[in-house]
Parts: C-alpha cells; sequence; structure tokens
C-alpha cells in the first residue's frame, strides 16, 4: 500500500485514498471478491447496558484494583474483583449468561500466584465469552523489555495488554473503549447467529465454505438431504459438491447461477440440482463461499406414488414402507391442546420427506412407525453368534435381564436373588426399627491397621473384604464415617453434626441383613467407595454441586436397605406383602429409598435432613429417591441408551440400513448445561457404582461373584421348595456354570455401560478390569470350573500365590 505524505493538499490526500480504495476493491480481476452485501445497521445494534467489569487480582489490597473499579463506578457500571482462576471460572459458569462481564481484567504481574495466559484460555473456553474483552495488567519493566512480548498474550486470547497504573482517569478511558469493543462484538455475534437461524429454517440447501473452501456451516435441508451431521467439523466441499457450480466458485466469480452435483451417503447416485452462489471478502481476497441450492421438485416425486399429500401437510397416506396402513391425520394431532416432544419430533420427520428422494422417504418413515411404539427404550435380544445355542446359561442370563413378562425383575443379576430368609420372617420383620441401644452401639475408634486401610478408601483397588474382617461384618459405618464425615464433609452440606451422621449410618447398617451373602452392607460400603471413587474425577467434581454429591453418598450407601436377599420377581411371585403395596412395580427399589426416608425422620437423633429448609430436603429427597430407583436393574438399557443419546455423538444408520459406521463415539459434554441431562449423569453414577464388582481388580471381581451365585442359588432352592416360579432357572447350583453366567454377563451389561461412563469421567481402568476378568473367566470355562466349590478352590490357589497380609486386627465395640 502507497505511503501518503504528510505534507500533501488535503485534494491530494483525498486523491491517494480513492486509489488505495480502488487498489483494495477491484471486482474486474476475476480472483478478486465484491464486499459484502449491504448489512442493516440495526441488525448489529447493540443496546446500551451499564458496564460490567470483573477484576482478577490475587492481592487483596491492590491499587490497581481499586483504581479500575473506582473508575467503573463513576462510569456508571459494577465492578466486582475476585482472587483467583478457580472463582473467575465459577463465577462464568454461574452467572449463566445473564451476568457475563463486559471486560475482565487479569492481573499478570505475578506468574507465581496467578497464571493469566491459562486463565484466559480458559475464560476463552468456556461458553458465550467470545465477546468479552479481555486485559493483560503487566508492569512496566516487562513491557518495555520485549518488543514482541505482547504476542503470548494475544494468541493466550487477551485483547489488550495494559501497564499497570493507578490513574482512575485512565482506567475510565480504557474499560470505556474496552466495553464499547465488547458490545460491538456481543452485537455481532449476535447477528451472526440470527443469520445463521435463518439460513437453518430454510427450505433451500445452504453451505458457507472458508477461503480454503472446507464448508463451515449448512443448514438443516443440507444435511437431511446428504446425510450428514453438524458435529462432523469442517470438510472440503469437493466431498460433497462437483459440476459446474464448484469450479466457478473455484475461480472467484463474484456471483454466479449454475447446476450442483450433490453426492448422498444415502444413495448411491448422485442429484443434480441448481444452486446460486455468491463469494464475500472484506477486502480483494474471498473469504466464504455461499452456496444456495434449490430443491428440485422432481427428484421427490419419482416413485412416490401418492407421497403428494404430505406436501399439503397431511400424513393420512399409504405408506411407501409396505406397511400398507392408514396414518393418523397430522392435523389431528395439531389441534390437540397438548403437545408431547414425540409428537414434535414425527411432525418435523415428515415434514422432512417433501422433495427427499424416495430412498430417504422410506428410511423417514420407518423410522416414524419407530417413533410411534409406547416402548422406544425396550431392549430386544440381537442375532449375534456370541450369544450360542449350546451356550443357555448366558443366553438365559441375558434373556432374564431383558424380560418384561416377569413383573419387573428388579435386580435379576445384580440387584440380587435368592435367600429363605424371606419366608422365616413375618411380612412386618422388613420394616421394624431396631431399638435406638442396638443402632448406635459402635464406638468408632479407628486405630492401627484400620486407620491404615480406610487412608486408602479413595483407591479403586479399596480392600473392601479385608474392611469386613477387620469390622467384624460393619465396614458402613466406617467407611461411611471416613468419607462422608471426613473427604466430602456431608455434615457442611446438609448442616448437622458429625455424631448425627453416625447415628444414621449406624441406623442404615443395621438395617442390612448380615445373613445375605451378597446384598449386606458390605456391599452397600462397595458401592459408597465406588461412587465417591467416581465424584473425585474432575468432570464430576466441576459438575456436581457439594448437596447433590451428599445426595448421591446417601444413596449408595442406603441403595439396598432391608434387602431380603430375593429378586423383586420372587416377591411378586410369593405375594409377599411388599409386592402388595408398591403393585409389582419396583418393589424393591421402592422399598430401599421409602425405608430410608422412614428410618431417617422417625428421630431427631438420626435426622441428618432435620437443618435443611424445605427446598432444599425437597431437593435432596427428590435426587435420593431417582438414584436409589435408578438401580433398578429392568431399566438397565434405558437408563443407557438415554445417556449414551445424549453425551454421544450418535452414528447415521444402522447395520440393518446399510448406513451404520464403527466409527467411535465422540464424547459431547454441552448438554450438561441442562439440569434433566445431569439427572442422567448420577443415574449413570449409581449405577456403574453398584455393579463395579465386575470392573474390579480380579480377586474382588471372583469374590463378588461367588457371593452373588451363592444368593441365585438359594432363591431357586426356595422357589423349587415352594412351588414357585423359577425366576432364573440357570442359576441351579447342579447345572450352573459360574464362569459362563459371568461372561455373559460382562459381555451384555458391564462392558457397553462401562465404556460409556469411563470416556465420560475419564477413567478406561474400568473397561480394562472389565475385559481381564472377562478373559479370567473364559480360562477358567475352558479348564472346567464350573461349580461354587471350583471357584472356592481357584480363590484358595490364588491366595497362596500372592503375598500373605498381616493378621487382622478387630476393633472396639460396646
Amino acid at each position: 500500500m502507497d505511503v501518503i505524505c504528510s505534507n500533501c493538499s488535503f485534494s491530494s490526500f483525498i486523491s491517494n485514498v480513492k486509489s488505495m480504495y480502488e487498489k483494495c476493491f477491484s471486482f474486474n480481476h476475476k480472483n478478486r471478491s465484491p464486499p459484502p452485501a449491504n448489512i442493516p445497521t440495526a441488525l448489529i445494534y447493540s443496546p446500551p447496558e451499564p458496564l460490567e467489569l470483573l477484576c482478577v487480582f490475587p492481592e487483596r489490597t491492590s491499587r490497581v484494583c481499586a483504581a479500575a473499579c473506582s473508575a467503573v463506578e463513576r462510569a456508571g457500571g459494577e465492578a466486582r474483583s475476585l482472587r483467583c482462576a478457580r472463582e473467575t471460572l465459577d463465577a462464568l459458569r454461574r452467572d449463566n449468561d445473564t451476568r457475563v462481564p463486559h471486560v475482565i481484567v487479569v492481573d499478570a504481574r505475578q506468574p507465581q500466584q496467578l497464571d493469566a495466559l491459562l486463565l484466559a484460555r480458559a475464560i476463552r473456553g468456556t461458553k458465550n465469552t467470545q465477546h468479552v474483552y479481555l486485559i493483560a495488567i503487566v508492569k512496566k519493566s516487562a513491557y518495555l523489555k520485549d518488543e514482541f512480548g505482547v504476542l503470548a498474550y494475544l494468541e493466550a486470547g487477551f485483547n489488550r495488554v495494559m501497564v499497570e497504573t493507578v490513574n482512575t482517569t485512565a482506567w475510565c478511558a480504557e474499560v470505556l473503549q474496552a466495553r464499547s469493543s465488547a458490545a460491538c462484538s456481543r452485537a455481532q455475534i449476535a447477528a451472526t447467529a440470527a443469520l445463521a437461524a435463518a439460513a437453518d429454517r430454510c427450505r433451500d440447501l445452504v453451505a458457507i465454505t472458508d477461503d480454503q473452501q472446507r464448508i463451515l456451516l449448512t443448514n438443516k435441508s443440507w444435511c437431511r438431504m446428504l446425510g450428514w451431521r453438524l458435529e462432523e467439523g469442517p470438510r472440503p466441499i469437493h466431498e460433497a459438491a462437483g459440476g459446474e457450480a464448484l469450479r466457478l466458485a473455484t475461480t472467484g466469480a463474484r456471483d454466479w447461477e449454475a447446476p450442483v452435483t450433490l453426492r448422498r451417503r444415502a444413495a448411491p447416485d448422485p442429484i443434480m440440482l441448481p444452486c446460486r452462489g455468491a463469494t464475500i471478502g472484506l477486502t480483494k481476497t474471498t473469504s466464504h463461499i455461499v452456496f444456495v441450492c434449490e430443491p428440485s421438485a422432481g427428484e421427490g416425486d419419482r416413485g412416490r406414488g401418492s407421497l403428494h399429500s404430505i406436501r399439503r401437510g397431511s400424513l393420512d397416506v399409504r405408506s411407501v414402507a409396505s406397511d400398507g396402513l392408514r396414518r393418523t391425520s397430522l392435523a389431528k394431532l395439531q389441534g390437540l391442546p397438548l403437545e408431547a416432544p414425540i409428537t414434535k419430533v414425527i411432525s418435523l420427520l415428515s415434514a422432512a420427506t417433501e422433495g427427499a428422494p424416495p430412498s430417504t422417504v422410506a428410511c423417514i418413515e420407518r423410522a416414524v412407525d419407530m417413533l410411534r411404539t409406547s416402548e422406544l427404550y425396550s431392549p430386544q435380544m440381537r442375532d449375534e453368534t456370541k450369544l450360542r445355542v449350546e451356550d443357555p446359561i448366558a443366553t438365559d442370563l441375558i434373556g432374564a435381564l431383558l424380560s418384561r413378562e416377569q413383573v419387573n425383575q428388579n435386580l435379576v443379576y445384580m440387584q440380587g436373588n435368592a435367600n429363605v430368609l424371606s419366608s422365616r420372617r413375618s411380612s412386618n420383620d422388613s420394616t421394624v426399627v431396631r431399638s435406638q441401644t442396638n443402632r448406635t452401639n459402635i464406638k468408632h475408634k479407628t486405630t492401627g491397621q484400620l486407620r491404615e486401610l480406610l487412608d486408602t478408601a479413595l483407591s479403586w483397588d479399596f480392600e473392601i473384604f479385608r474392611l469386613e474382617d477387620l469390622t467384624r461384618g460393619r465396614p458402613l459405618a466406617h467407611l461411611g464415617l471416613a468419607l462422608m464425615g471426613g473427604r466430602f464433609d456431608v455434615c457442611a452440606a446438609l448442616e448437622c453434626d458429625e455424631r448425627t451422621l453416625l447415628h444414621w449410618l449406624t441406623v442404615i447398617e443395621t438395617n442390612y441383613h448380615a445373613v445375605n451373602t451378597y446384598h449386606n452392607s458390605t456391599h452397600a460400603a462397595d458401592v459408597l467407595q465406588a461412587v465417591a471413587y467416581f465424584l473425585e474425577k474432575d468432570r464430576l467434581k466441576n459438575l456436581l454441586e457439594p448437596v447433590e454429591a451428599a445426595a448421591a453418598l446417601i444413596s449408595a450407601a442406603a441403595h439396598d436397605i432391608d434387602h431380603p436377599g430375593t429378586s423383586s420377581a420372587f416377591l411378586c411371585n410369593a405375594r409377599h406383602p411388599l409386592a402388595i403395596l408398591y403393585n409389582d412395580v419396583s418393589v424393591l427399589e421402592s422399598h430401599h429409598a421409602a425405608l430410608t426416608f422412614k428410618l431417617t425422620l422417625n428421630d431427631d437423633r438420626v435426622n441428618i435432613f432435620k437443618n435443611l429448609d424445605r427446598d432444599t430436603y425437597k431437593t435432596v429427597r427428590h435426587h435420593v429417591i431417582d438414584m436409589i430407583l435408578a438401580t433398578e436393574m429392568t431399566k438397565h438399557f434405558e437408563h443407557l441408551a438415554k445417556f449414551v443419546n445424549v453425551f454421544y455423538a450418535k452414528s447415521s444408520g444402522s447395520k440393518e440400513d446399510g448406513m451404520h459406521t464403527d466409527e467411535p463415539l465422540s464424547l459431547d459434554t454441552t448438554a450438561l448445561s441442562q439440569p434433566e441431562n445431569v439427572l442422567l449423569v448420577k443415574r449413570m453414577m449409581i449405577k456403574c457404582a453398584d455393579v463395579s464388582n465386575a470392573s474390579r481388580p480380579q480377586k474382588f471381581a471372583m469374590e463378588w461373584a461367588r457371593r452373588i451365585a451363592e444368593e441365585y442359588f438359594l432363591q431357586t432352592d426356595e422357589e423349587k421348595a415352594k412351588d414357585l416360579p423359577v425366576v432364573m432357572p440357570m442359576f441351579d447350583r447342579a447345572t450352573c456354570s459360574i464362569p459362563r453366567s459371568q461372561i455373559g454377563f460382562i459381555d451384555y451389561i458391564i462392558i457397553d455401560m462401562m465404556e460409556a461412563w469411563a470416556a465420560f469421567i475419564d477413567m478406561p481402568e474400568l473397561v480394562n478390569h472389565a475385559r481381564s476378568n472377562n478373559q479370567h473367566w473364559r480360562e477358567l470355562d475352558e479348564a472346567g470350573v464350573t461349580t461354587l466349590a471350583d471357584v472356592k478352590r481357584v480363590q484358595r490357589q490364588n491366595a497362596i500365590q500372592a503375598p500373605p497380609t498381616t493378621t487382622a486386627e478387630p476393633t472396639t465395640e460396646e
């Protein structure tokens, strides 16, 4: 660009400016783009807002921070000051777009106290902070030392680097200019979002590329027609388009109208559509290329029979999917005063058939047929070679888990089954509250080996069975006090004292049945330890509030309280009073949740909720009940499918449709901003903790498998003795192969769930242990290990080979 001489006349100056403009915007050359179309000023108008300033200064009495805050108050704005990076990020997430500041000033003078560059990158990574104006405060000596020193700050996300000053006037001018820049940026982003929304709702196919001809933005019509997914990211335009339109676009023509050839994933044959395009650029180079393709009316007509009625908004036609059934008119659905989300989905899919090719229409109508069923998440057995006919144990086990005819088989595998105890107790014994003297009879004095063991309570290979021995079968109270009263400070979250928490843990543990081989207080302590371990992961630590974490720990400790050692299906078949009380629906889980609150609220000495206000109590109660009910195994596939559908990118199509891909699913955490999706996370957390024994180290997994098998055998024995339907015939102690039952359980229940959960919380050892245990059971199966006696023999051999442990030290009890 030519340099304008400072001594030239005004007319000469105008001439030079005109010449420069013509050089920058000469549109005669074929490779130069026109300026953008006229954008109305009102579209990017930013209404005046009170100035919002956020200062991040580690020093509490910083004069620079005080000067900045004073300047903002003079300008009629509001200033806040924080001390560390964590407080800053929490404030941005907590404000939830309502109080996102215009300007953030970060003290970069003392890197040892505050890493300003790292904080800037974290702020830019937070949602809806693109318009925030970041200012870094540096020392004058550092500013003058390196002429390119500001580059590091600019690359980290700062908009400006400012030398420290305590002059209020200078600060006032600085923050006002910064606020103006932030407001303009916010208006431009909002205008861009509005234009993108307009394109997304357009019937034409719209795609926008960058200067490298990579597609940056597509609308729904484009994705629907070509089978694209929005989350796949930028891709070259030539992967989807070709023909004369693409050739004109690459030559830099100002605008054009030419046919374009589009390649679709769902169909082998490309389609040709008329296309209108334009190039956009603020300078002589092109920054974006816009493609607008008009869907051909004839493209969707071929082979569609009477589908023209769909274009008039009616679904009352015969399906091309060969079902031959009359569909309900969409007009009738739209006339209802209430509309469910599934109705909206069906309406949108039906509207999508307009102008679509026959193959796409067939797929959409098939999807609509599936959505019209009432059991969207009802699992069905797949025809796979892994379910061999000659392996009936694994087949029967999974079939029992999926069965809808065996009246809510809650906990069919993990949630326990099989103890003759239920026949030896009266119908009221299950809800009897022990006397208070029996509830608080444990002095929790941890000494020696017990203290050392509890120090490792947040390790995934925690010795839960050693804790059972050291506490003489009372591990829940000791571990619960160490985790809930110590590490997670549940007392502070619930505003109760530690003695009340100890009494509550003692009462809860007393109401577990020690005679159960599996569903006893050791299982409860194991689930509590798993939940605590999960809560330590960064994803959950940043997601859940202290009250939510406390509710999760409470749910884990009490999730199987008063478990009779038999399944809900057994109770229904035996016409047990609990099954009558809960109408054969979620019998055990409903009883666990109800008894937890009954025992807690009946006595102030154990009521850990007594100091909570009404709203907080209702929130905690909702969380606890929801998580306990989530442990029902008949809802396993429903919870897993919802979790995967919300937090993982979906592949297009299925194996059956010939459009399935084996690409790994990618984690998408944007849905965490919605409270209903956080509920899915907490349900998955306690579900994975409840069945975590299969993902524990091998020696623990084997012991848990032995214990659960013994409970199942006892239930089958009692069913035969009482002439009741046998819920799980594969668990007959005379014929059952324990390795095969574990292989089937891990293959069809554990692996998929643990892979989804492990990726979410970044804990690959969950899957590694599960696969290792699966391989170990296969080796035992090949070696002829089948019965409980065989498993015990293998355990003894492994114990002999393992290094000896120290002698257990008993705890002091009253």
